[in-house]
Protein backbone atom coordinates (compact mmCIF):
# COMPACT_ATOMS: atom_id res chain seq x y z
CA UNK A 1 0.00 0.00 0.00
CA UNK A 2 1.15 3.57 -0.71
CA UNK A 3 1.90 5.84 1.63
CA UNK A 4 -0.91 6.54 3.85
CA UNK A 5 -1.70 9.80 6.90
CA UNK A 6 -4.03 10.10 9.29
CA UNK A 7 -6.09 12.86 8.62
CA UNK A 8 -8.97 14.71 10.16
CA UNK A 9 -12.95 14.57 8.48
CA UNK A 10 -13.64 17.43 10.53
CA UNK A 11 -10.86 19.70 9.71
CA UNK A 12 -12.68 20.34 6.35
CA UNK A 13 -15.66 22.32 6.19
CA UNK A 14 -16.97 21.60 9.40
CA UNK A 15 -13.84 22.22 11.14
CA UNK A 16 -16.01 24.97 12.94
CA UNK A 17 -17.41 22.38 15.36
CA UNK A 18 -16.22 22.92 19.11
CA UNK A 19 -13.82 25.84 17.30
CA UNK A 20 -11.43 26.83 20.20
CA UNK A 21 -10.32 30.46 20.09
CA UNK A 22 -6.86 29.76 19.52
CA UNK A 23 -6.25 28.75 15.79
CA UNK A 24 -2.91 27.80 17.14
CA UNK A 25 -3.80 24.88 19.10
CA UNK A 26 -4.96 22.83 15.95
CA UNK A 27 -3.44 19.51 15.70
CA UNK A 28 -4.43 16.39 13.20
CA UNK A 29 -5.71 14.55 15.72
CA UNK A 30 -8.80 14.79 17.32
CA UNK A 31 -10.68 11.88 19.15
CA UNK A 32 -13.87 10.81 17.04
CA UNK A 33 -12.95 11.91 13.36
CA UNK A 34 -12.47 9.50 10.49
CA UNK A 35 -9.05 8.47 9.62
CA UNK A 36 -8.08 9.42 5.76
CA UNK A 37 -6.06 7.92 3.40
CA UNK A 38 -7.52 8.20 -0.21
CA UNK A 39 -7.65 10.80 -2.36
CA UNK A 40 -11.44 10.92 -3.02
CA UNK A 41 -11.58 11.30 0.72
CA UNK A 42 -9.80 14.93 0.17
CA UNK A 43 -11.39 15.13 -3.04
CA UNK A 44 -15.29 15.04 -1.26
CA UNK A 45 -13.66 17.69 1.65
CA UNK A 46 -12.71 20.09 -0.58
CA UNK A 47 -15.86 20.07 -2.47
CA UNK A 48 -17.82 20.66 0.89
CA UNK A 49 -20.12 23.78 0.57
CA UNK A 50 -19.52 24.76 3.77
CA UNK A 51 -15.57 25.83 3.42
CA UNK A 52 -17.41 28.99 1.98
CA UNK A 53 -20.66 29.41 3.47
CA UNK A 54 -19.84 30.08 7.18
CA UNK A 55 -21.45 29.14 10.47
CA UNK A 56 -19.96 30.77 12.73
CA UNK A 57 -19.15 28.21 16.10
CA UNK A 58 -21.59 25.36 15.18
CA UNK A 59 -21.21 25.00 11.73
CA UNK A 60 -23.60 22.31 11.31
CA UNK A 61 -26.31 24.91 11.38
CA UNK A 62 -25.42 25.26 7.80
CA UNK A 63 -27.15 22.22 7.09
CA UNK A 64 -30.28 23.80 7.68
CA UNK A 65 -29.56 27.04 6.57
CA UNK A 66 -28.05 29.09 8.84
CA UNK A 67 -24.89 31.36 8.46
CA UNK A 68 -23.28 33.15 10.48
CA UNK A 69 -22.32 37.35 10.68
CA UNK A 70 -18.97 36.53 9.18
CA UNK A 71 -17.84 40.01 8.43
CA UNK A 72 -20.83 42.00 10.14
CA UNK A 73 -18.58 44.35 11.72
CA UNK A 74 -18.23 46.33 8.81
CA UNK A 75 -21.95 46.65 8.11
CA UNK A 76 -21.76 49.25 11.00
CA UNK A 77 -18.82 51.41 10.09
CA UNK A 78 -19.75 52.58 7.27
CA UNK A 79 -21.41 55.87 5.68
CA UNK A 80 -24.32 53.65 4.32
CA UNK A 81 -26.08 52.45 7.88
CA UNK A 82 -26.81 55.29 10.14
CA UNK A 83 -28.75 54.95 13.45
CA UNK A 84 -29.76 58.24 14.43
CA UNK A 85 -30.62 59.98 17.68
CA UNK A 86 -33.45 59.90 16.97
CA UNK A 87 -34.25 56.81 15.39
CA UNK A 88 -32.41 54.98 18.45
CA UNK A 89 -33.62 56.68 21.27
CA UNK A 90 -37.35 57.34 20.57
CA UNK A 91 -37.66 54.49 17.92
CA UNK A 92 -35.22 51.72 19.04
CA UNK A 93 -35.59 52.36 22.93
CA UNK A 94 -32.17 51.73 22.67
CA UNK A 95 -30.39 49.02 24.33
CA UNK A 96 -29.16 47.58 21.19
CA UNK A 97 -25.35 46.26 21.35
CA UNK A 98 -24.78 46.86 17.79
CA UNK A 99 -24.95 50.90 18.96
CA UNK A 100 -21.31 50.16 20.49
CA UNK A 101 -19.90 49.07 17.23
CA UNK A 102 -21.82 51.63 15.17
CA UNK A 103 -20.02 53.92 17.61
CA UNK A 104 -16.08 52.36 16.99
CA UNK A 105 -16.14 51.17 20.62
CA UNK A 106 -13.35 49.12 20.86
CA UNK A 107 -14.46 47.03 23.01
CA UNK A 108 -17.09 45.76 21.36
CA UNK A 109 -15.46 44.61 18.49
CA UNK A 110 -12.76 42.60 20.30
CA UNK A 111 -14.61 40.54 22.34
CA UNK A 112 -14.97 36.43 22.19
CA UNK A 113 -18.32 36.31 20.36
CA UNK A 114 -17.18 38.52 17.48
CA UNK A 115 -14.03 36.78 17.39
CA UNK A 116 -15.81 33.24 16.82
CA UNK A 117 -17.57 34.62 13.74
CA UNK A 118 -14.91 36.14 11.97
CA UNK A 119 -10.91 35.67 13.41
CA UNK A 120 -11.59 31.84 14.18
CA UNK A 121 -13.87 30.17 11.17
CA UNK A 122 -11.11 32.22 8.57
CA UNK A 123 -7.84 30.72 9.98
CA UNK A 124 -9.51 27.23 10.90
CA UNK A 125 -10.06 26.83 7.03
CA UNK A 126 -6.86 28.25 6.25
CA UNK A 127 -5.51 25.73 8.50
CA UNK A 128 -7.84 23.08 6.62
CA UNK A 129 -6.42 24.13 3.00
CA UNK A 130 -3.14 23.87 4.72
CA UNK A 131 -3.36 20.42 6.09
CA UNK A 132 -4.62 19.34 2.29
CA UNK A 133 -1.38 20.66 0.57
CA UNK A 134 1.00 19.10 3.24
CA UNK A 135 -0.60 15.82 2.69
CA UNK A 136 -1.80 16.15 -0.78
CA UNK A 137 1.02 13.48 -2.12
CA UNK A 138 0.90 11.42 1.20
CA UNK A 139 -2.26 9.72 0.52
CA UNK A 140 -3.42 7.19 -1.80
CA UNK A 141 -3.84 8.61 -5.25
CA UNK A 142 -6.51 8.35 -8.14
CA UNK A 143 -5.76 10.13 -11.15
CA UNK A 144 -3.61 13.10 -11.92
CA UNK A 145 -6.52 15.54 -12.56
CA UNK A 146 -7.95 14.91 -9.47
CA UNK A 147 -4.90 15.62 -7.83
CA UNK A 148 -4.23 18.89 -9.43
CA UNK A 149 -7.83 19.86 -9.05
CA UNK A 150 -7.65 19.24 -4.97
CA UNK A 151 -4.17 21.49 -5.26
CA UNK A 152 -5.61 24.09 -7.13
CA UNK A 153 -8.78 23.86 -5.17
CA UNK A 154 -6.65 24.26 -1.75
CA UNK A 155 -4.20 26.93 -3.05
CA UNK A 156 -7.52 28.99 -3.91
CA UNK A 157 -9.07 28.56 -0.40
CA UNK A 158 -5.96 29.90 1.55
CA UNK A 159 -5.45 32.84 -0.85
CA UNK A 160 -9.44 33.50 0.03
CA UNK A 161 -9.28 33.70 3.47
CA UNK A 162 -5.76 35.16 3.99
CA UNK A 163 -7.61 38.50 1.78
CA UNK A 164 -10.69 38.76 3.25
CA UNK A 165 -8.81 38.47 7.05
CA UNK A 166 -6.02 41.35 5.33
CA UNK A 167 -8.63 43.59 4.49
CA UNK A 168 -10.60 43.40 7.40
CA UNK A 169 -7.28 43.77 9.94
CA UNK A 170 -4.80 45.84 7.90
CA UNK A 171 -4.81 48.94 6.83
CA UNK A 172 -4.43 49.84 2.72
CA UNK A 173 -0.79 50.67 2.32
CA UNK A 174 1.48 48.30 1.30
CA UNK A 175 4.42 49.15 3.86
CA UNK A 176 1.65 48.90 6.73
CA UNK A 177 1.46 45.76 8.97
CA UNK A 178 -0.27 42.68 7.09
CA UNK A 179 -1.17 39.99 8.87
CA UNK A 180 1.21 37.17 7.95
CA UNK A 181 1.03 34.39 5.82
CA UNK A 182 -0.09 30.92 7.75
CA UNK A 183 1.29 28.30 5.13
CA UNK A 184 1.81 25.20 7.69
CA UNK A 185 0.03 23.21 9.92
CA UNK A 186 3.03 23.09 12.55
CA UNK A 187 1.36 23.51 16.28
CA UNK A 188 2.27 26.74 18.11
CA UNK A 189 4.02 27.98 14.94
CA UNK A 190 2.97 31.75 14.72
CA UNK A 191 2.92 32.86 11.37
CA UNK A 192 5.39 36.48 11.56
CA UNK A 193 3.85 39.39 11.08
CA UNK A 194 4.62 41.08 7.92
CA UNK A 195 3.52 44.09 5.63
CA UNK A 196 0.58 44.04 3.77
CA UNK A 197 2.80 43.80 0.27
CA UNK A 198 4.44 41.15 2.06
CA UNK A 199 0.70 39.50 2.38
CA UNK A 200 -0.62 40.26 -0.98
CA UNK A 201 2.71 38.89 -2.69
CA UNK A 202 1.86 35.63 -0.95
CA UNK A 203 -1.74 36.16 -2.04
CA UNK A 204 -1.05 36.53 -5.61
CA UNK A 205 1.53 33.65 -5.08
CA UNK A 206 -1.39 30.95 -4.36
CA UNK A 207 -3.64 32.43 -6.84
CA UNK A 208 -0.83 31.69 -9.17
CA UNK A 209 -0.34 27.95 -7.94
CA UNK A 210 -4.21 27.32 -8.29
CA UNK A 211 -4.19 28.58 -11.72
CA UNK A 212 -1.40 26.29 -12.86
CA UNK A 213 -3.05 23.48 -10.66
CA UNK A 214 -6.71 24.14 -11.89
CA UNK A 215 -5.51 24.22 -15.58
CA UNK A 216 -3.76 21.38 -15.69
CA UNK A 217 -6.17 19.35 -13.98
CA UNK A 218 -8.62 20.65 -16.72
CA UNK A 219 -10.98 22.80 -14.86
CA UNK A 220 -10.73 25.98 -17.09
CA UNK A 221 -14.79 25.84 -17.78
CA UNK A 222 -17.74 27.02 -14.81
CA UNK A 223 -19.91 25.03 -14.14
CA UNK A 224 -22.94 26.80 -11.86
CA UNK A 225 -23.64 22.81 -10.61
CA UNK A 226 -20.88 22.87 -9.38
CA UNK A 227 -19.69 26.35 -7.97
CA UNK A 228 -18.66 25.77 -4.54
CA UNK A 229 -15.55 23.69 -6.34
CA UNK A 230 -13.02 26.59 -7.45
CA UNK A 231 -12.24 26.48 -11.38
CA UNK A 232 -9.66 28.57 -13.35
CA UNK A 233 -13.12 31.74 -14.20
CA UNK A 234 -13.28 31.43 -10.09
CA UNK A 235 -9.74 32.22 -9.46
CA UNK A 236 -9.82 34.77 -12.27
CA UNK A 237 -12.92 36.85 -10.90
CA UNK A 238 -11.48 36.55 -7.53
CA UNK A 239 -7.56 38.32 -8.58
CA UNK A 240 -10.28 40.74 -10.45
CA UNK A 241 -11.74 41.52 -7.17
CA UNK A 242 -8.20 41.99 -5.32
CA UNK A 243 -6.54 44.20 -7.97
CA UNK A 244 -9.19 46.38 -7.87
CA UNK A 245 -8.57 47.00 -4.14
CA UNK A 246 -4.53 47.66 -5.15
CA UNK A 247 -5.53 49.89 -7.89
CA UNK A 248 -3.95 47.40 -10.49
CA UNK A 249 -7.00 48.40 -12.71
CA UNK A 250 -4.97 46.85 -16.36
CA UNK A 251 -5.24 43.49 -14.85
CA UNK A 252 -8.54 43.92 -12.74
CA UNK A 253 -9.75 44.75 -16.09
CA UNK A 254 -8.04 41.59 -18.02
CA UNK A 255 -9.16 39.04 -15.37
CA UNK A 256 -12.66 40.40 -15.18
CA UNK A 257 -13.20 40.14 -18.55
CA UNK A 258 -11.85 36.74 -19.09
CA UNK A 259 -14.32 35.42 -15.77
CA UNK A 260 -17.15 37.14 -17.97
CA UNK A 261 -15.63 35.62 -21.02
CA UNK A 262 -16.22 31.87 -19.17
CA UNK A 263 -19.80 32.79 -17.49
CA UNK A 264 -21.38 36.25 -17.50
CA UNK A 265 -25.44 35.45 -16.75
CA UNK A 266 -27.57 37.72 -14.29
CA UNK A 267 -30.28 36.83 -12.70
CA UNK A 268 -33.36 39.09 -14.64
CA UNK A 269 -34.57 38.65 -10.86
CA UNK A 270 -37.46 41.07 -11.32
CA UNK A 271 -39.40 38.60 -13.35
CA UNK A 272 -38.34 35.86 -11.37
CA UNK A 273 -41.62 34.02 -9.28
CA UNK A 274 -39.37 33.26 -6.27
CA UNK A 275 -38.82 37.28 -6.02
CA UNK A 276 -42.18 37.88 -5.93
CA UNK A 277 -43.15 40.00 -2.97
CA UNK A 278 -46.05 39.39 -0.64
CA UNK A 279 -47.19 41.70 2.25
CA UNK A 280 -45.66 40.37 5.90
CA UNK A 281 -47.04 42.80 7.98
CA UNK A 282 -49.48 46.24 8.48
CA UNK A 283 -48.71 48.99 10.21
CA UNK A 284 -51.20 51.59 10.77
CA UNK A 285 -50.80 55.51 10.08
CA UNK A 286 -52.86 57.12 12.49
CA UNK A 287 -54.43 61.13 12.24
CA UNK A 288 -53.19 63.80 14.30
CA UNK A 289 -55.33 63.13 17.75
CA UNK A 290 -54.62 59.12 17.10
CA UNK A 291 -57.87 58.51 16.72
CA UNK A 292 -58.42 56.87 13.40
CA UNK A 293 -56.45 55.36 10.77
CA UNK A 294 -55.55 57.31 7.84
CA UNK A 295 -53.43 55.23 6.05
CA UNK A 296 -51.12 52.40 5.77
CA UNK A 297 -47.64 51.20 6.11
CA UNK A 298 -46.96 47.11 4.32
CA UNK A 299 -43.87 45.28 5.07
CA UNK A 300 -43.10 42.91 2.53
CA UNK A 301 -40.81 40.14 1.86
CA UNK A 302 -39.42 37.81 -0.29
CA UNK A 303 -41.42 34.40 1.30
CA UNK A 304 -40.41 32.00 -1.44
CA UNK A 305 -36.78 32.98 -0.87
CA UNK A 306 -37.05 33.06 3.06
CA UNK A 307 -38.53 29.40 3.17
CA UNK A 308 -35.48 28.23 1.41
CA UNK A 309 -32.86 29.64 2.82
CA UNK A 310 -29.29 29.33 2.48
CA UNK A 311 -30.00 26.81 -0.22
CA UNK A 312 -31.13 29.39 -2.49
CA UNK A 313 -28.04 30.96 -1.92
CA UNK A 314 -26.17 27.88 -3.17
CA UNK A 315 -28.38 27.81 -6.61
CA UNK A 316 -28.30 31.37 -7.34
CA UNK A 317 -27.29 31.81 -10.53
CA UNK A 318 -24.81 34.58 -10.98
CA UNK A 319 -22.25 33.67 -8.31
CA UNK A 320 -18.66 32.39 -9.09
CA UNK A 321 -18.70 31.23 -5.19
CA UNK A 322 -21.47 30.98 -2.97
CA UNK A 323 -20.40 32.52 -0.02
CA UNK A 324 -22.56 34.82 1.93
CA UNK A 325 -22.66 35.85 5.36
CA UNK A 326 -25.68 37.02 7.47
CA UNK A 327 -26.07 40.62 7.49
CA UNK A 328 -28.01 41.03 11.22
CA UNK A 329 -30.45 38.97 12.74
CA UNK A 330 -33.55 40.50 11.35
CA UNK A 331 -32.54 42.72 8.79
CA UNK A 332 -33.36 45.68 10.29
CA UNK A 333 -30.50 48.09 10.65
CA UNK A 334 -31.46 51.58 8.73
CA UNK A 335 -29.50 52.71 5.88
CA UNK A 336 -28.37 56.09 5.51
CA UNK A 337 -29.40 59.27 3.89
CA UNK A 338 -26.92 59.39 1.52
CA UNK A 339 -27.42 55.62 0.36
CA UNK A 340 -31.57 56.38 0.46
CA UNK A 341 -30.64 59.42 -1.60
CA UNK A 342 -28.97 56.95 -4.43
CA UNK A 343 -31.67 55.13 -5.37
CA UNK A 344 -34.09 55.28 -8.41
CA UNK A 345 -37.11 54.32 -5.64
CA UNK A 346 -39.62 54.05 -8.61
CA UNK A 347 -37.86 52.11 -11.46
CA UNK A 348 -34.76 49.84 -9.72
CA UNK A 349 -36.04 46.44 -8.70
CA UNK A 350 -32.95 46.00 -6.33
CA UNK A 351 -34.54 49.22 -4.41
CA UNK A 352 -38.42 47.50 -4.63
CA UNK A 353 -37.34 43.92 -3.93
CA UNK A 354 -34.48 44.38 -1.12
CA UNK A 355 -34.77 47.77 0.55
CA UNK A 356 -38.52 49.40 0.01
CA UNK A 357 -39.18 46.99 3.12
CA UNK A 358 -39.91 49.07 6.65
CA UNK A 359 -38.38 46.51 8.22
CA UNK A 360 -36.68 48.60 10.72
CA UNK A 361 -40.04 49.48 12.30
CA UNK A 362 -40.71 46.12 12.99
CA UNK A 363 -37.62 46.29 15.59
CA UNK A 364 -38.50 49.94 16.96
CA UNK A 365 -40.87 49.48 19.78
CA UNK A 366 -40.62 53.12 20.03
CA UNK A 367 -41.67 53.86 16.65
CA UNK A 368 -44.46 51.30 16.24
CA UNK A 369 -46.25 51.00 19.20
CA UNK A 370 -50.07 49.53 20.67
CA UNK A 371 -52.68 52.81 20.58
CA UNK A 372 -56.52 52.58 21.35
CA UNK A 373 -58.58 54.55 19.31
CA UNK A 374 -61.44 56.19 20.43
CA UNK A 375 -64.39 56.31 18.15
CA UNK A 376 -67.75 58.17 20.32
CA UNK A 377 -68.70 55.23 22.62
CA UNK A 378 -66.31 52.56 20.75
CA UNK A 379 -62.86 51.67 21.25
CA UNK A 380 -60.34 49.76 19.14
CA UNK A 381 -57.06 48.41 20.38
CA UNK A 382 -54.59 48.37 16.85
CA UNK A 383 -50.67 46.97 16.67
CA UNK A 384 -48.70 48.23 15.34
CA UNK A 385 -49.38 51.97 14.82
CA UNK A 386 -47.44 54.86 13.85
CA UNK A 387 -49.24 57.63 16.01
CA UNK A 388 -48.85 61.02 15.02
CA UNK A 389 -45.84 62.16 17.12
CA UNK A 390 -43.76 59.92 16.09
CA UNK A 391 -44.57 60.63 12.43
CA UNK A 392 -43.25 63.95 13.16
CA UNK A 393 -39.48 62.80 13.28
CA UNK A 394 -39.98 59.88 10.94
CA UNK A 395 -40.92 61.86 8.12
CA UNK A 396 -38.18 64.01 8.32
CA UNK A 397 -35.45 60.46 8.02
CA UNK A 398 -37.71 58.31 5.39
CA UNK A 399 -34.21 56.55 5.07
CA UNK A 400 -34.42 55.01 8.75
CA UNK A 401 -37.74 52.83 7.25
CA UNK A 402 -35.44 50.87 5.21
CA UNK A 403 -33.31 48.39 5.26
CA UNK A 404 -31.37 45.78 2.91
CA UNK A 405 -33.27 41.69 2.59
CA UNK A 406 -32.83 39.72 0.37
CA UNK A 407 -31.68 36.23 0.57
CA UNK A 408 -32.62 35.09 4.56
CA UNK A 409 -30.36 32.93 6.58
CA UNK A 410 -31.52 33.23 10.42
CA UNK A 411 -31.17 37.03 9.00
CA UNK A 412 -30.71 39.16 5.85
CA UNK A 413 -28.02 37.49 4.01
CA UNK A 414 -25.32 39.55 2.18
CA UNK A 415 -23.34 37.92 -0.68
CA UNK A 416 -19.49 37.46 -0.02
CA UNK A 417 -18.44 35.77 -3.03
CA UNK A 418 -17.83 36.75 -6.25
CA UNK A 419 -20.64 37.48 -8.75
CA UNK A 420 -21.13 38.28 -12.36
CA UNK A 421 -22.57 41.79 -11.23
CA UNK A 422 -18.96 42.17 -9.49
CA UNK A 423 -17.29 41.51 -12.32
CA UNK A 424 -19.36 43.82 -14.75
CA UNK A 425 -18.74 46.47 -12.27
CA UNK A 426 -15.14 45.49 -11.87
CA UNK A 427 -14.61 45.71 -15.59
CA UNK A 428 -16.94 49.17 -15.75
CA UNK A 429 -14.54 50.96 -13.52
CA UNK A 430 -11.45 49.94 -14.89
CA UNK A 431 -12.77 50.98 -18.26
CA UNK A 432 -13.78 54.35 -17.12
CA UNK A 433 -10.38 54.75 -14.79
CA UNK A 434 -8.24 53.70 -18.00
CA UNK A 435 -9.95 55.66 -20.58
CA UNK A 436 -10.85 52.25 -22.57
CA UNK A 437 -13.84 50.34 -23.78
CA UNK A 438 -17.36 51.19 -23.01
CA UNK A 439 -18.03 51.87 -19.40
CA UNK A 440 -21.35 53.32 -19.87
CA UNK A 441 -22.65 50.13 -22.09
CA UNK A 442 -20.91 47.69 -19.47
CA UNK A 443 -22.99 49.41 -16.59
CA UNK A 444 -26.25 49.37 -18.99
CA UNK A 445 -25.86 45.60 -19.61
CA UNK A 446 -25.72 45.34 -15.76
CA UNK A 447 -28.51 47.56 -15.29
CA UNK A 448 -31.21 45.94 -17.70
CA UNK A 449 -31.75 42.69 -15.75
CA UNK A 450 -31.84 45.27 -12.60
CA UNK A 451 -34.92 48.21 -13.62
CA UNK A 452 -38.42 47.82 -14.28
CA UNK A 453 -38.00 50.62 -16.47
CA UNK A 454 -35.54 50.19 -19.11
CA UNK A 455 -35.16 53.93 -20.13
CA UNK A 456 -34.25 54.66 -16.45
CA UNK A 457 -31.47 51.86 -16.87
CA UNK A 458 -29.77 53.82 -19.71
CA UNK A 459 -29.59 56.78 -17.94
CA UNK A 460 -26.05 56.33 -16.72
CA UNK A 461 -23.16 58.24 -18.42
CA UNK A 462 -20.10 55.29 -17.00
CA UNK A 463 -18.04 58.08 -15.19
CA UNK A 464 -15.96 56.76 -12.10
CA UNK A 465 -18.32 57.84 -10.16
CA UNK A 466 -21.66 56.39 -11.74
CA UNK A 467 -19.67 52.94 -11.42
CA UNK A 468 -18.95 53.72 -7.59
CA UNK A 469 -22.28 54.97 -7.08
CA UNK A 470 -23.94 51.81 -9.15
CA UNK A 471 -21.38 48.84 -6.81
CA UNK A 472 -22.96 50.04 -3.93
CA UNK A 473 -26.61 49.97 -5.02
CA UNK A 474 -25.75 46.77 -6.26
CA UNK A 475 -23.17 45.33 -3.48
CA UNK A 476 -25.03 46.69 -0.88
CA UNK A 477 -23.84 48.02 2.68
CA UNK A 478 -21.78 45.21 4.09
CA UNK A 479 -19.65 45.98 1.15
CA UNK A 480 -18.38 49.83 1.72
CA UNK A 481 -16.30 49.78 4.74
CA UNK A 482 -14.18 47.57 1.68
CA UNK A 483 -14.86 50.10 -0.28
CA UNK A 484 -14.10 53.28 1.77
CA UNK A 485 -10.52 51.87 2.27
CA UNK A 486 -9.23 50.97 -1.02
CA UNK A 487 -10.61 54.40 -2.54
CA UNK A 488 -8.90 55.98 -0.15
CA UNK A 489 -5.92 54.01 -0.88
CA UNK A 490 -5.85 53.44 -4.20
CA UNK A 491 -7.33 57.01 -5.19
CA UNK A 492 -6.58 59.52 -2.09
CA UNK A 493 -10.40 59.93 -2.20
CA UNK A 494 -10.57 61.60 1.44
CA UNK A 495 -13.79 59.78 2.14
CA UNK A 496 -14.54 60.57 6.20
CA UNK A 497 -16.83 58.57 8.55
CA UNK A 498 -18.93 61.18 9.87
CA UNK A 499 -21.69 60.79 12.51
CA UNK A 500 -24.20 61.66 15.55
CA UNK A 501 -23.19 59.29 17.93
CA UNK A 502 -24.74 59.46 21.52
CA UNK A 503 -21.79 59.51 24.74
CA UNK A 504 -25.58 58.31 26.74
CA UNK A 505 -26.91 55.98 24.33
CA UNK A 506 -30.30 56.76 26.68
CA UNK A 507 -29.75 59.98 26.53
CA UNK A 508 -30.83 62.18 23.41
CA UNK A 509 -29.10 65.66 24.46
CA UNK A 510 -25.47 63.26 24.50
CA UNK A 511 -24.65 64.26 21.19
CA UNK A 512 -21.18 64.35 19.74
CA UNK A 513 -19.68 63.73 16.54
CA UNK A 514 -17.62 61.52 15.16
CA UNK A 515 -14.86 61.85 12.88
CA UNK A 516 -12.98 58.52 11.66
CA UNK A 517 -10.53 59.98 8.53
CA UNK A 518 -9.15 58.73 6.08
CA UNK A 519 -5.56 58.17 7.40
CA UNK A 520 -6.96 56.75 10.93
CA UNK A 521 -5.02 53.84 11.93
CA UNK A 522 -8.97 52.33 13.26
CA UNK A 523 -9.49 51.39 9.63
CA UNK A 524 -7.72 48.40 10.48
CA UNK A 525 -9.60 46.84 12.96
CA UNK A 526 -8.30 45.30 16.32
CA UNK A 527 -7.57 41.93 17.09
CA UNK A 528 -9.29 40.18 19.94
CA UNK A 529 -6.92 40.51 22.81
CA UNK A 530 -6.42 36.81 23.32
CA UNK A 531 -5.47 35.87 19.86
CA UNK A 532 -3.06 39.46 19.87
CA UNK A 533 -1.53 37.97 23.60
CA UNK A 534 -0.78 34.33 22.50
CA UNK A 535 0.61 35.26 19.46
CA UNK A 536 2.54 37.89 20.49
CA UNK A 537 1.06 40.52 17.80
CA UNK A 538 1.22 44.19 18.64
CA UNK A 539 -2.36 45.58 18.12
CA UNK A 540 -3.52 47.78 16.00
CA UNK A 541 -3.22 51.77 16.83
CA UNK A 542 -5.84 52.95 17.57
CA UNK A 543 -7.63 50.49 19.89
CA UNK A 544 -6.02 50.08 22.77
Amino acid sequence: MKNKIMLLAALFGMIGLGACSDFLDETPNKSGSAYIYHMDQLYGMMGSIDLYLLGGTSESSISYGFVADYWGEQVYLNDAVELNPEFYVLGMNSGSSAYDIYSWNNVELQDLYTMNLTWTPSWNRIYSFNTVLENLDLVQQTTQAVHDQVKGEAFFGRAYYHFLLLVQYSLWDEDAPGIGYRDNTTAGEVPERQTVGYTLERIYADLDSAMIALTAAGRTSFEIETNFRPTVPTVQAFRARVDLYRGNYESALQNATAALNAYSVLENFKNDPEYTLYPSTEIYVLDEVNSRVVDTVKTYTMTDLNNRRAEAVAEYTEFYLPSMTKENYYGTIPISEMFYKLWDRENDARWLHFYNSYLPLLSASGAVTTETLINGIDTTVLYPCINYETQQWLNKQPWSCHSYRRFYCNGAGSLLGMTTAEMYLIKAECEARLGVGNPAETLKTLRRTRFYDQTAAEDIEGTVQDVIDERLREMGVIWRFFEIKRLNGAENAGIHITREILTDPTDINSVTTLDVAPDDSRWALPFYNIEAELMGWEQNPGWD
